[in-house]
Order: structure tokens, then C-alpha cells, then sequence
């Protein structure tokens, strides 16, 4: 999975995660170190999330069932190989 992959998927993601968790968007967003504005749009599919902020998401919900449903496996693993890969092809 390359990291374009895990940026689209996750954004699309990211409002069940933070449902999942129980957190308002402002709680959300200062967790994850963005505006509450730019969380919103990456909820309303306008915006994907940047690589940073997926890192970030992965790392602090790395228990999500969402998360690892939708990388499968090594939730920490899969991004570092992704990060690596890109890494390795420049």
C-alpha cells in the first residue's frame, strides 16, 4: 500500500474514527495538531489530509478497529513501509 492509498482511504475515514472515539471535532483536531476548519473539510471529502497528519492519526489510533480494517495488519508497519517505499523510490 503506497502512501497515497493510505492518505485517501483514511481521510475518507477520519469522522468514523473520530466518532468511534468519542471526540467532537474540536477535540479531534487538537489531538490530531490541525484547525478545526481543515478537519471539516477532510470530513466533507473536500480536503484530503496531508502525509503528517495521517503519521500522526495512525500513531494515536493505532487501535482503531477502523484504522486496521482499512490497512489490514500492522497499522504502525504498514505506514512505515509506505513511508519507506516512497523514500526509496526518490
Amino acid at each position: 500500500m503506497d502512501q497515497e492509498l493510505i492518505i485517501s482511504s483514511l481521510s475518507a475515514k477520519m469522522k468514523l474514527v473520530r466518532v468511534e472515539n468519542n471526540y467532537t471535532q474540536d477535540t479531534m483536531a487538537s489531538v490530531l495538531g490541525i484547525s478545526k476548519k481543515t478537519l471539516v473539510q477532510i470530513e466533507k471529502n473536500r480536503l484530503c489530509a496531508n502525509w503528517t497528519t495521517i503519521v500522526a492519526l495512525c500513531a494515536l489510533f493505532r487501535d482503531s478497529e477502523i484504522i486496521r480494517n482499512t490497512l489490514g495488519g500492522n497499522v504502525l508497519e504498514v505506514v512505515k513501509n509506505a513511508a519507506h517505499k516512497k523514500a526509496d523510490s526518490m
